[in-house]
């Protein structure tokens, strides 16, 4: 599907594979059809690719893992380094909310204490397998992993705050990486 250069473009990526980024993408692109989202994976040269001429925003995600959490700090230190102005927000996979504030935190001390920056938190999307309701003989029918409904939901309600906080952005003026601002 060709990407629409009008529309918000938000980056996803990780800083390692395994961290459910591509799964997370295509739920955040069924729930925000208005919104350009790209699955840049995690090898530098896609998400540099993904990044530049201009994004509105990038959602680096990660899991409770601590080489997750160490490749998510790396990966936010080399967007700096390269897009200084980019803003950015962490999302934390295959956790409840309270684990996820929690891997947030470390990763937010690590960024402020190193590189002076502060980082948003997205969220978390809790380990919600689709097995778990659709029962395991079903479920391994399936070609394709997928989310449950409480992670699907939480993934829709990020979805939407995204949609409606760049919506607002959007009318008052483009704030793309990037781009000029006429002030």
């Amino acid at each position: 599907m060709p990407h629409d250069p009008g529309a918000p473009r938000i980056v996803v990526a990780s800083g390692m594979s395994g961290t459910g980024v591509s799964s997370v993408c295509a739920c955040l692109q069924d729930a925000a059809p208005g919104m350009d989202i790209i699955d840049a994976g995690s090898k530098w040269a896609d998400i540099n690719e993904a990044c530049a001429p201009g994004f509105t925003r990038m959602l680096v995600v990660t899991t409770h893992d601590i080489i997750a959490i160490t490749s998510s700090y790396a990966l936010i230190k080399i967007v700096r380094d390269n897009f200084t102005d980019a803003p950015l927000e962490l999302l934390v996979n295959a956790s409840e909310e309270r684990d996820a504030l929690k891997t947030y935190e470390r990763i937010q001390v690590a960024c402020s204490h190193f590189l002076g920056e502060t980082v948003g938190f997205a969220g978390s999307v809790p380990n919600d397998p689709i097995e778990q309701e659709l029962g395991e003989k079903k479920a391994a029918h399936m070609t394709r992993p997928g989310f449950g409904s409480a992670a699907v939901m939480a993934l829709q309600n990020l979805a939407t705050r995204l949609d409606e906080e760049l919506g607002a952005t959007m009318l008052r003026g483009s704030w793309r990486h990037g781009d000029r601002r006429d002030l």
